[in-house]
């Protein structure tokens, strides 16, 4: 799962500056549009995870055992 997002979003980190040229008011243009795309890039990912493991995402996460609190004092010694 972690080399699927790392490879998903290797080019971003490639990035140095993102211009948002905007000539209107509607709500989907400019950084709403770049922000919305981000959204179903990242909604796309348990369907990409499935198609590429065989793994349903969701089942993988409910077999997951719930995690504890860490006990701070334990950590202390």
């Amino acid at each position: 799962m972690a080399d699927v997002v790392r490879a998903m979003s290797e080019p971003l980190s490639k990035v140095d500056k993102i211009t948002i040229v905007s000539t209107g008011g509607e709500n989907n243009i400019g950084a709403n549009k770049l922000t919305g795309e981000m959204t179903k890039i990242a909604a796309q990912v348990p369907a990409l995870f499935e198609a590429l493991s065989g793994m349903n995402l969701q089942d993988l996460m409910g077999n997951i055992k719930s995690m504890k609190p860490r006990d701070a004092s334990k950590d202390a010694s």
